[in-house]
């Protein structure tokens, strides 16, 4: 029996665990840096943080490094504050696959720098755009480098176009035009919800059972307003919020990747081949 189609059949063996979502939130300190300002990209960690209280959410955010700097430390130290922590998001946000080695390491390395006054505990790095390499050779390098570094892969299971939503979202905001900025709200929502049955449904059918799912979102304003009610749909529909430190202790996460592409993409996707 191969190896892959050995931890294939352990995958699909293992028991029901029920509902369970770590939250993830990317391109901290905040979205849209060039129209918001630092008071405003306040209020949305502020209200980001009020959103996950009620459930005792420890999540984790991503950070672009080059978007700390004075005006964004306080944003950092309000969201590390209330309990969160922080993991590392490139320092440009570049796609891996137009870097080389060398410049993948410094984005890296740099990143890690500025993040050192709030990264406690494991170091988690996330891939923009979720491209991790668009060959077999190309990921084993990503995978030295960040080894190297201290570093462990934190992929996705709910991979989503909530980003899209939060840029017509706030353009209605900015027109001025409530309506339809509810209206963006809404379909938001209802977005989130199909995505996540999805990849739940996908996983139970293909995998036999739930896995330790990972939520991907992004620190903007669609969430800031709306993620309390994003929340509160997963706790009355029976979902547990988990760390992501337990949910990577899924076996979903070391299980072989059949999926080898320039596609950023679930880990469910990558690990059944897309």
């Amino acid at each position: 029996m191969s190896r892959i189609l050995a931890i294939w059949l352990t995958l699909c063996a293992l028991p029901l665990q029920g509902q369970q979502i770590a939250i993830t939130i990317d391109d901290l300190p905040f979205v849209l840096r060039s129209r918001t300002t630092p008071q405003e990209g306040l209020k949305i960690v502020h209200d980001i943080n009020a959103a996950m209280k009620p459930y005792n959410i420890v999540a984790t955010g991503f950070a672009i490094g080059s978007q700390i700097d004075e005006e964004t430390i306080t944003v950092m130290d309000v969201f590390t504050g209330a309990g969160h922590k922080v993991g590392n998001h490139s320092w440009s946000h570049p796609d891996y696959d137009t870097l080389t080695r060398w410049a993948f390491r410094r984005e890296v390395r740099r990143t890690d720098r500025a993040l050192r006054a709030w990264m406690q505990g494991p170091k988690y790095y996330r891939f923009p755009f979720l491209r991790e390499g668009k060959t077999e050779k190309s990921r084993r390098v990503a995978d030295t480098v960040l080894k190297n570094q201290g570093y462990v892969n934190a992929p996705v299971t709910i991979d989503n176009d909530e980003w899209q939503f939060n840029l017509e979202y706030v353009d209605a905001l900015e027109m001025g035009n409530q309506s339809e900025a509810q209206r963006i709200a809404q379909a938001y929502l209802k977005h989130m919800k199909e995505r996540t049955a999805h990849f739940q449904s996908r996983a139970r059918r293909e995998m036999g059972r739930d896995v330790s799912h990972v939520l991907l979102l992004h620190m903007n304003k669609i969430n800031a307003d709306h993620l309390s009610d994003l929340l509160a749909w997963y706790a009355d529909t029976g979902w547990t919020f988990i760390t992501l430190v337990e949910a990577l202790h899924d076996p979903l996460f070391s299980a072989p990747e059949t999926y080898t592409g320039s596609k950023g993409l679930s880990q469910i996707e990558r690990v059944l081949g897309e």
